[in-house]
């Protein structure tokens, strides 16, 4: 007697406004793990190369996990993304809320990433400090129009972080390579752009449910940057985190680029 197993079913794919800030904080950032050590390192030495000037996080979510390591190359920080509630959380942590997410384990190992030493606790009160301080502002931003934050920040920024943004919002590669292309409109002349992105995903889980994502891999992610930055400053490189196979994805894409 033999016995067929089925294969699971595809999970459903829910769209954003059923999205929990609070879901995805509690998925992917109570601990910092593989994925998140892998991009903090890598921006942290991609950022040696920025030039001081306005930075921006777009699509950043409810996450301040990248925003630490901005402090010494910013003269003002945006935090961009297309929905309001994690645009709250953010404004949570900013104004020192008792119920806002705690990015201390996220701060510390970004200043270990700098300086290769472990930082104390006042050190990293300072790097909090420091963010606190800056002038930082939120935006709404749409990755669907041609400028995301309007015309004014049309070649505006002189850094441009976009961590799992455009291949996570979507599962049409060719509105993620127009979602890639629209946000690499807000970079200068000469300014650098910085990626992270799921590789060869197409869901990922937050909580009790799953978002799109485009199935990209790193030769799509070296096509696309090829069409609005210099070829000779892209560079793609891969990562494997095995450990996020059951969330959806078990590797990861970093990037970077400068204008044209």
């Amino acid at each position: 007697m033999s016995t067929t197993f089925s294969e699971a079913p595809e999970p459903e794919i829910s769209s954003f406004d059923r999205w929990v800030a609070k879901d995805y904080l509690a998925e992917y950032f109570c601990g910092l793990h593989e994925d998140e050590r892998q991009v903090i390192r890598y921006f942290c030495h991609e950022m040696q190369a920025a030039e001081r000037g306005p930075v921006l996080f777009f699509g950043c979510g409810p996450g301040l996990n990248h925003v630490f390591l901005s402090a010494p190359y910013q003269t003002e920080v945006v935090l961009a993304d297309y929905l309001r509630t994690n645009l709250d959380e953010l404004d949570r942590w900013l104004r020192g809320k008792a119920d806002a997410h705690d990015w201390t384990d996220f701060v510390r190992y970004t200043l270990r990433c700098e300086s290769g030493a472990d930082p104390d606790r006042d050190a990293i009160d300072q790097r909090v400090a420091a963010i606190r301080a800056a002038k930082t502002r939120l935006a709404m931003a749409d990755a669907s129009q041609s400028d995301p934050m309007g015309a004014s920040s049309r070649g505006f920024f002189s850094t441009v972080l976009s961590p799992f943004c455009a291949e996570s919002i979507t599962a049409d590669q060719a509105e993620w390579e127009r979602y890639s292309r629209n946000i690499a409109s807000l970079v200068r002349p000469g300014g650098l752009m910085l990626i992270a992105a799921l590789r060869r995903s197409r869901q990922y889980r937050v909580g009790s449910r799953y978002f799109p994502s485009a199935n990209v891999d790193e030769a799509d992610l070296r096509a696309v940057l090829r069409k609005d930055f210099r070829p000779d400053t892209i560079r793609v490189e891969v990562r494997n985190v095995p450990e996020h196979r059951e969330q959806g994805y078990s590797g990861i894409l970093l990037a970077r680029a400068q204008k044209m």
